[in-house]
C-alpha cells in the first residue's frame, strides 16, 4: 500500500449505495472506509484519518449535518473536506451552515462522485 493513496470515508445508512460508492472509489484508486452510522464514523475518522468525507444527511436516526459540524469543530479534523449527500434539495441548500465544503445530490452518477472527489483531493489539477 503506497502512502500517497488518498483516503475517503463514506457515511450512509443505505448499504446498497455504500457498496456501489465504495466500488467506484476503489476502482478509481482510493483507499475507502465506509460505515452506516455517524457513531462508527467518528471512530473510523480517528484511526483511518481520511483526506475526504462523503456524509449522508440522513444516517438512520442520526443527522449527518450535526456530525459534519462536530468534525469541523475539531482542530485536527477541520481541514478535511466534507461533502454532504442527500436527495433533498432543501437540506442541501443549507450545507454551508453546517460547515460542509460541498454537496452531492442523490441520485448521482459515478462520474459526478469521482469528479467531486478529485476536485477536493487534487485541487491543483482543476482546469
Amino acid at each position: 500500500m503506497h502512502s500517497n493513496m488518498k483516503k475517503i470515508m463514506v457515511v450512509d445508512d443505505e448499504k446498497d449505495l455504500l457498496a456501489l460508492v465504495k466500488g467506484y472509489l476503489k476502482r478509481a484508486g482510493y483507499d475507502v472506509a465506509v460505515t452506516t452510522t455517524c457513531k462508527e464514523g467518528a471512530h473510523i475518522l480517528a484511526s483511518f484519518k481520511p483526506n475526504l468525507i462523503f456524509l449522508d444527511i440522513n444516517v438512520g436516526s442520526e443527522d449527518g449535518r450535526q456530525m459534519c459540524k462536530q468534525i469541523k469543530s475539531l482542530a485536527e479534523h477541520k481541514h478535511i473536506p466534507i461533502i454532504l449527500i442527500s436527495a433533498n434539495d432543501d437540506s442541501l441548500a443549507t450545507y454551508k451552515e453546517y460547515d460542509a465544503d460541498s454537496f452531492l445530490k442523490k441520485p448521482f452518477q459515478p462520474s459526478q462522485l469521482l469528479e467531486v472527489a478529485a476536485s477536493f483531493l487534487y485541487p491543483d489539477l482543476r482546469a
